[in-house]
């Protein structure tokens, strides 16, 4: 009966034993998903600033290029105006000199 009793307590001890490194492996893997959930969140997080950041260039960009683009066609316009004005002084001028060479 010694040896029967000596086995028992032996399968208990490895049971104890198992529950514990069963326990301590559980522990690990909890510990490594919420690790990692909590990296991914910071990743996320990470990811969504950047995105935002990027946004906000963008966003600056095109109000940038929207100005340009205004300045643009306002110096277009001034252009077109003062050509119209020297195409109308240059024919104030080719008049005048007809009027000049016909009256001689």
């Amino acid at each position: 009966m010694r040896s029967g009793d000596m086995a028992l307590r032996l399968s208990v001890i490895v049971l104890v034993i198992t529950f514990i490194v069963m326990g301590a492996g559980l522990y690990e893997v909890d510990r490594r998903e919420k690790s990692s959930a909590e990296t991914a969140a910071a990743n996320f997080t990470e990811v969504e600033q950047r995105v935002q950041m990027l946004n906000n260039q963008i966003r600056i960009l095109t109000n940038q290029s929207a100005a340009q683009m205004a300045a643009s066609e306002r110096l277009i316009q001034s252009l077109g105006s003062q050509m119209q004005a020297l195409e109308a002084r240059l024919r104030e001028l080719e008049d005048d000199l007809r009027g000049r060479r016909i009256g001689r």
